[in-house]
């Protein structure tokens, strides 16, 4: 159950700490104290989407933080998550410039992560949740938790994505005889014509490269010629190769009189050494270039072709090259085409033969469970003042199997039907139902799926919109009897349920300078008769007032010994 909330900076709650008890349990207060902030503050815990709007005005940030205490009794979907002494720590944090800080147990975690947890903690309904009575298309979710048909439908969705991917890959495959002609002449013309041209990345590289030299071969050619004299000397001048041959030889005197000059003939030996080694390469470079214009125009025929296969095919001769290899795997699919859509046809055939039993199995159990569904929703109604109400899940399944429509759900369309008078037939529960009604029947569902989930947190905002006198007892009664599986929250503004509850937590708006602040606090047992007068009659709490509070306090407390002895 939850056991701690704190509250920091949520619009006008400045700072509260909040601990719950077990059973059912009321926030009540005048209209406009805050008890939407704390509503909001749980949600925001829960991993709802959250504005930084939130943040109380002059703040820089705002928190939340809650604790769940499970005992030994650890639901299942969160066991791994909770500690030794069987508690779990949530807290998130948002700033005025939008940073977003989610943790779960100290460790810090994505918002998607907190609220698949908080998914697993805490049912918040509210009357947008009573509205969802309202669309026919979730009446079949509803069908589903009762006949706990989560697992096989989840089986279900799957094989039935997987069926609607082979359709699209079938539907690919399937083209008419003109277009399928026309695009494998298109493909056999690319094809032949990069193949014809035989291109490879080095190739054209190279071609870049002799062209540039073919180019330039007579500027080059009077380089190495400067160069090659320089070197090997010309016209009666000596060049570096005799000149370092002269000096080694003054050198080699000098040695014979001074050892210390070796040291220098053995370097200019490895000098003369190089500079012969470039002259010879030199002079061998000399002889290549010869200025070909037959061969540079062939070079550049061949790039143009190079440049004109990259236009058509990609920016470089590695995506011409891809692109043969995608035009070559989409001939050889569209020419065994229709081999391989028969065989995928045969494949599709089974799957959905298949698919289509389980769908089948799917309805025949909803069919089955929806009985039990109605009966057991027209018994809850008529506990809450709802007598002569009559309770159907109507079917929309075609009876020839050759048209049942596949969907998410399978082969069931399913919309919740309803008659609140005697002798008024059975109409559309979203045409039919008023406020006060829908919330009564919204309570009824939760209270007949109650041991169908683990969630051990239910939160009630305002279920009681649209009832009043004896039909709002009744909802107290249901809520408290709720409340013996689970923690039941609910947020009140009638006498009847903040009476029948097991504690009442009153939201109260101070001032404090110039801010208004809003403030929680659970009230002792001498302060609940004042806070059901004050509801019952407003600010003028009479002493008559607080013995009818009292009265009803006290008829509560036989009621719900009544209610466990019912339950024994």
């Amino acid at each position: 159950m939850l056991t701690l909330l704190k509250i920091r900076n949520i619009a006008v709650v400045e700072a509260a700490d909040i601990c719950f008890g077990k059973g059912f349990s009321v926030l009540t207060g005048e209209t406009g104290a805050g008890k939407s902030m704390i509503i909001d503050a749980v949600r925001m815990i829960l991993g709802d989407r959250t504005s930084r709007d939130i943040i109380r005005t002059g703040e820089k940030k705002a928190s939340v933080y809650a604790e769940f205490s499970f005992g030994e009794k650890v639901p299942a979907s969160v066991r791994e998550l909770v500690d030794k002494e069987g508690m779990l720590r949530l807290s998130r944090e948002i700033t005025i410039e939008g940073k977003n800080t989610c943790r779960v147990n100290d460790q810090t975690v994505q918002t998607a992560f907190l609220r698949a947890i908080g998914e697993k903690l805490v049912d918040i309904h509210g009357q947008h949740d009573s509205r969802n009575l309202l669309d026919p298309d979730r009446h079949i979710d509803y069908v589903d938790i009762f006949a706990g048909l989560e697992e096989a439908k989840n089986t279900y969705r799957k094989n039935y994505a997987a069926l609607k991917t082979l359709a699209r890959e079938i539907k690919s495959l399937k083209l008419d005889e003109g277009e399928k002609l026309r695009r494998i002449e298109m493909l056999e013309y690319q094809i032949n014509e990069i193949k014809a041209a035989g291109i490879s990345p080095s190739e054209e590289n190279e071609l870049s490269e002799r062209k540039l030299l073919l180019s330039n071969a007579e500027k080059l050619a009077s380089r190495i010629t400067s160069a090659a004299a320089s070197l090997g000397g010309g016209d009666g001048s000596p060049g570096a190769s005799e000149a370092i041959s002269d000096a080694i030889g003054a050198l080699s005197a000098a040695a014979r009189i001074s050892p210390k000059y070796e040291n220098y003939i053995s370097q200019l030996q490895e000098a003369s050494i190089a500079v012969d080694d470039v002259l010879n390469s030199l002079q061998d470079e000399s002889e290549e270039l010869v200025s070909s214009p037959a061969e540079l125009n062939a070079i550049e025929e061949r790039l143009d072709l190079y440049y004109r296969l990259k236009r058509k095919y990609g920016a470089t001769a590695e995506d011409v090259l891809s692109f043969l290899e995608n035009a070559e795997k989409e001939l050889s699919e569209i020419e065994y085409s229709d081999e391989k859509r028969a065989a995928m046809m045969a494949e599709y055939a089974e799957r959905k033969k298949a698919l289509l039993k389980e769908a089948t199995a799917l309805s025949e159990k909803r069919k089955a469970a929806s009985e039990i569904l109605s009966r057991r929703i027209e018994e809850e109604l008529a506990y809450l003042d709802m007598p002569h109400t009559r309770f159907s899940v109507e079917f929309y399944t075609p009876e020839e199997e050759t048209a049942s429509p596949f969907n998410a759900d399978g082969i069931d369309t399913l919309e919740f039907f309803l008659s609140v008078n005697k002798g008024e037939s059975l109409k559309p529960l979203s045409k039919t139902a008023s406020g006060g009604e829908l919330s009564r029947i919204m309570l009824a569902m939760k209270n007949v799926l109650t041991d169908k989930d683990s969630i051990p947190v239910q939160i009630f905002d305002e279920i009681d919109t649209g009832i009043s006198g004896r039909a709002a007892q009744k909802v107290a009664d249901k809520l408290w009897t709720l409340a013996r599986g689970r923690q039941v929250l609910c947020v009140t503004h009638l006498s009847q349920l903040a009476a029948m509850a097991d504690a009442d937590y009153l939201i109260e708006k101070r001032e404090k300078g110039e801010r208004t602040s809003t403030g929680i606090r659970k009230l002792d047992e001498d302060e609940r008769p004042g806070e059901i007068a004050r509801i019952n009659v407003g600010s003028n709490v009479t002493p008559l007032a607080l013995e009818s509070a009292g009265q009803m306090l006290e008829q509560c407390r036989l009621t719900k010994l009544r209610l466990t002895d019912d339950k024994k």
